[in-house]
């Protein structure tokens, strides 16, 4: 496919990217698992970002409550099918872009199928079944995964990197909430979502150009404060996911 690279003229100056970088992300494929609060910001900066081949799963319709925060959808798209219309108007925000829908909820018969096809996941998901799943098989497979969550005025995020045996998902929430927690149970600010959705589209950018991520390490946003915390993370030596992991 012949690209415009004037659309990436500001990206090509910087040092760490210029035009063997950029043929990097045209080449990349990154998945994104949801398109709703963190999905939004994530794929569209990944579109406008070039990168060549992105997949969006989410089997979700929208509902007038996501408006607030998923800026993909219009009150006109409401009671549609999330994954095609974002896939419509990802693809014509930039032609250089191919974006291929999974509408189908994520589950053990079907996501080794789907997640081999990408370089890196990522989780924009909004409940814990669906992070332990997308941790357990983005590790067994040795695929990077770029994991954030967001509540109220916080936001977290971490890379991990199951080729350099970096701690998982798992090591930061090594037990099962003792109930279903998803979106749908607290408040989150659209904003919010904003902040770590954008800085997840930075991680799985600066894996793909082999940068620094953060890698063994979390950070915490508090959104009232405006501060950013970044602490390290010890791999679990009872972690049922990355100690077991060859």
């Amino acid at each position: 496919m012949k690209r415009n690279l004037e659309r990436y003229q500001r990206q090509i100056l910087i040092k760490e990217i210029k035009e063997i970088g950029q043929q990097k992300l045209f080449n990349a494929k990154v998945l994104v698992c949801g398109a709703g609060g963190l999905g939004s910001p994530v794929l569209t900066y990944l579109v406008a970002a070039g990168i060549g081949n992105i997949g969006l799963c989410d089997f979700d319709i929208v509902s007038p409550s996501n408006l607030n925060r998923q800026f993909l959808y219009t009150p006109l798209d409401l009671g549609k099918q999330k994954a095609y219309i974002a896939k419509a108007k990802l693809e014509e925000f930039n032609y250089d872009v191919k974006v291929t829908a999974h509408s189908d909820r994520l589950t053990e018969d079907n996501v080794t199928e789907i997640f081999k096809e990408y370089d890196v996941i990522i989780d924009a998901v909004d409940n814990f079944e669906s992070r332990y799943l997308i941790n357990m098989v983005a590790y067994k497979n040795s695929i990077p995964l770029v994991c954030g969550a967001v509540c109220e005025f916080e936001g977290i995020l971490t890379t991990i990197v199951p080729k350099e045996n970096t701690s998982c998902f798992r090591c930061v929430y090594p037990l099962n909430p003792s109930v279903q927690l998803t979106s749908k149970m607290f408040g989150i600010l659209g904003a919010i979502a904003g902040v770590i959705g954008s800085i997840q589209a930075l991680e799985a950018i600066k894996l793909i150009l082999n940068l620094h991520c953060l890698k063994n390490k979390i950070l915490i946003f508090n959104g009232l404060e405006n501060t950013y915390r970044v602490k390290h993370i010890t791999k679990r030596e009872d972690c049922t996911i990355c100690m077991h992991h060859c």
